[in-house]
């Protein structure tokens, strides 16, 4: 059996919860930022007419912050979801869907690039 927790402390917890994703949430936006910068450029029909040059390498520099920015929220993310667990085991909050989206685009997405830089 659980202890019964004190409304001030399940307060608190829920406001980390919400801070939790929030920063989760910031290091996703700033991962793909980086993701945007790191990723080379695709050879389209309007370089071929004006002669330009594309960047056809990765960014090693961008792809390295991209790495880090997307584990650590990958990470925070986690952390947030076992909160939100506990939490709801407890019986005082919902599941949050945007924390278990959050998971799976941030894995999914570090999975691709590890996949698109290895090739």
């Amino acid at each position: 059996m659980m202890k019964q927790q004190s409304p001030a402390r399940l307060r608190k917890l829920n406001k980390v919860l919400g801070t939790l994703s929030l920063v989760g949430w910031s290091f996703f936006i700033v991962a793909l930022y980086m993701y945007h910068y790191a990723a080379p450029n695709p050879d389209n029909f309007y370089d071929q007419i004006l002669d330009s040059s594309v960047k056809t390498t990765w960014n090693a520099t961008y792809a390295d912050m991209f790495m880090f920015f997307m584990s650590v929220g990958v990470l925070v993310t986690l952390v947030a979801l076992t909160l939100n667990v506990y939490l709801y085991r407890m019986h005082r909050t919902h599941i949050w869907i945007n924390l278990i989206l959050l998971l799976l685009a941030g894995c999914g997405i570090l999975l691709y690039f590890v996949r698109a830089i290895s090739s």
